[in-house]
């Protein structure tokens, strides 16, 4: 592969039902969000292994193809 030559990858993660695309691996919680059209003040959780870990509006995250957030009312995410 040349220099000029671009890798284009797209992945495809879900907010609740929602699915949507980035170009990127890494976004913060404020980009899965305004994304999926929650509402900023929500509380974003990825699903890890079962368990729902709280992912902040600033905080920049590894995303793999297929993971799996929920947002839910402000507050419900301790």
């Amino acid at each position: 592969m040349d220099a000029k030559t671009a890798v284009h990858v797209t992945i495809h993660i879900f907010v609740g039902k929602t699915k949507i695309e980035f170009d990127t691996d890494h976004v913060t919680g404020q980009q899965i969000k305004e994304k999926a059209g929650v509402p900023l003040d929500y509380d974003l959780a990825h699903k890890v292994h079962g368990e729902l870990v709280q992912v902040r509006n600033d905080e920049l995250i590894e995303i793999k193809e297929g993971e799996h957030f929920e947002a839910l009312p402000p507050g419900t995410i301790s």
